[in-house]
């Protein structure tokens, strides 16, 4: 493993990757959008945990999500069949999202530079699937 990536450099790195991305940072979390359509984000990270979502145990000191939103296709790849032992707090292990999985998103804690080469093609699925969908209106 070559080492995990901050959450600065993570942010820079998909703000910078695609020409029309932007970061909302009105929260600890920061959200991805692409084009004009800023009603759902392609890609998210997350900081802290909450009601609803508390499985990957984010409120560890210097624990953070990526989550990107794929096709159904991709994340069937990755996840052919659902594992009931899952554990959600794992690092740097591509995982289905704990809470948003059945919306096909997939998530990762602290992902390193190795599993982020691997989520490249992912990120950029996510994106253009954001800007299909801004798109159709």
């Amino acid at each position: 493993m070559t080492g995990a990536i901050s959450l600065e450099a993570l942010a820079a790195y998909i703000r910078d990757a695609f020409r029309d991305v932007h970061m909302d940072t009105s929260t600890p979390d920061l959200f991805f959008f692409a084009g004009e359509e800023r009603k759902f984000p392609f890609a998210t990270i997350v900081t802290h945990d909450t009601e609803h979502d508390y499985h990957s145990e984010l409120d560890r000191d210097g624990v953070f999500r990526l989550n990107l939103g794929v096709s159904k296709e991709s994340f069937q790849k990755l996840f052919p069949e659902p594992d009931p032992n899952v554990d959600y707090a794992d690092l740097d292990v591509v995982l289905p999202h704990p809470v948003y999985a059945r919306m096909f998103w997939l998530c990762v804690l602290n992902p390193s530079h190795e599993t982020l080469h691997v989520l490249r093609p992912y990120l950029k699925e996510a994106h253009a699937i954001q800007l299909q969908r801004g798109a159709r209106g």
